[in-house]
């Protein structure tokens, strides 16, 4: 806009004049180092993926990020997708085909968004890793069969139940993957990309909707994680 030529672009984090991020916000925000928020068995069985952000959803990557997905900052959609590659390559197994599959956002979402923005970010982090040797690529293999309720409040039970059978895995994308066998073609790496994890019950449903159709996943990425560092994100098959 004829605006942002003239008046400066205030800091999304601080306010300073020097936006979207300032000198003294960037390292905060994209600097930070990855670190697992999933390990170990689940309770009664189940075994979860690997699940790494890029830091802590707070300060100001949480002012970033929020700004991206609410008020229209796509300028930091290429920064918050460079933090999500660093994400996605601890869970990446060799340089082999490496499929980056987004978890989908509701069609009313995508429109007040002015489009999907996890998407957005897997197509920066996919152009990073490339860049870094990965055969990457984005493969949007989930589709929305529902809309989940609002999950702000809910616990972690709530949050499973409430995204409980809400994607399903599109046929049609998925087949082109496959070689004649019903194997996946050649050596490939499956990692759900997300922008933040809470308890895990989205990323554990995506899970399921691929796992479900028999493709390996190697865990998940995000660019950032509300539990503390070392906390368990449980993503299983099954997750009564």
């Amino acid at each position: 806009m004829l605006a942002d030529l003239v008046l400066p672009v205030p800091c999304v984090a601080c306010g300073a004049a020097d936006g979207p991020l300032c000198a003294v916000c960037t390292p905060h925000a994209l600097h930070t180092a990855p670190f697992p928020v999933a390990a170990g068995a689940r309770p009664g069985g189940g075994v979860p993926a690997a699940c790494v952000a890029a830091g802590a959803y707070r300060g100001a990557l949480r002012s970033a990020l929020i700004a991206y997905k609410e008020r229209g900052a796509r300028a930091l959609a290429r920064p918050l997708g460079v933090r999500l590659a660093t994400a996605v390559e601890p869970v990446a197994e060799g340089r082999g085909r490496l499929l980056c599959v987004p978890i989908p956002s509701s069609a009313a979402a995508i429109r007040a968004r002015g489009g999907d923005h996890v998407v957005r970010l897997a197509r920066f982090a996919v152009a990073t890793l490339r860049q870094r040797g990965f055969g990457a690529e984005v493969a949007r293999l989930l589709t929305m069969r529902r809309v989940p309720t609002d999950s702000v409040g809910l616990g972690a039970a709530a949050r499973r139940a409430n995204v409980a059978g809400a994607f399903v895995a599109a046929p049609g994308r998925v087949g082109a993957l496959r070689a004649p066998t019903g194997s996946l073609r050649g050596r490939t790496t499956i990692v759900l990309v997300d922008d933040i994890v809470t308890t895990g019950a989205t990323l554990a449903e995506g899970y399921r909707a691929v796992a479900g159709i028999g493709l390996p996943v190697a865990g998940a990425a995000v660019v950032a994680a509300t539990p503390p560092r070392g906390a368990t994100v449980y993503m299983v098959r099954d997750p009564k």
